[in-house]
């Protein structure tokens, strides 16, 4: 039997226990590297546009989004409804829409998330293109996106779908690798 003591420190032995317990699992909920604090930025921008200039001075990219957001921990930004335009030389831009967007450190890979529109007007040597897909990797710099989800790109009134996604150059003539399944309609004029 034990004393009234005994049964004191056994039970708050199994309080510790289960204590303990408890805030090993909460840790394991929360994920690796989260040390159970929320990550936070730094700073964020509201309505924010930024225009990057060439060497002659001529704009080069622009970028607007709702909010900006930077984290300190590894110098990444996460942005709300983007909105990326990239110039060419001739012709007109490309215009890059996204729900949302995680931008690299180094600030060229941007990941576009959710429902992704990727458009062109009509140029005097270019048709309008019109992709639509979701979540697209793009690669500022080279002017090259890639996505593994379904892909569909309209051009007045041809079209191509493409089920596993596509590997896209946004040059001055758009250049298109599609993967999986494709269809498609052409108009000859």
């Amino acid at each position: 039997m034990l004393s009234p003591r005994q049964r004191a420190l056994a039970l708050a032995l199994a309080a510790v226990g289960a204590l303990a317990w408890w805030l090993h699992d909460d840790e394991e909920t929360r994920g690796p590297g989260k040390g159970g604090q929320e990550r936070r930025p730094d700073y964020t921008v509201d309505n924010l546009t930024a225009t990057d200039l060439d060497q002659t001075g001529e704009p080069h990219r622009h970028l607007t989004a709702i909010e900006l957001r930077h984290y300190p921990d590894d110098n990444t930004k996460e942005l709300e409804s983007p909105e990326l335009t990239l110039y060419v030389e001739t012709g007109p831009p490309w215009v890059v829409r996204s729900d949302t967007a995680w931008i690299s450190s180094d600030n060229n890979r941007i990941q576009m998330r959710g429902q992704v529109f990727i458009d062109r007007e009509a140029g005097v040597t270019t048709r309008p293109v019109h992709l639509e897909t979701r979540d697209l990797l793009l690669k500022r710099d080279e002017g090259y996106a890639e996505t593994d989800q379904p892909v569909r790109i309209v051009s007045e009134l041809d079209w191509t779908t493409s089920d596993n996604g596509a590997q896209v150059w946004l040059e001055d003539k758009l250049r298109t690798r599609l993967l999986g399944r494709v269809r498609g309609e052409m108009i000859i004029r």
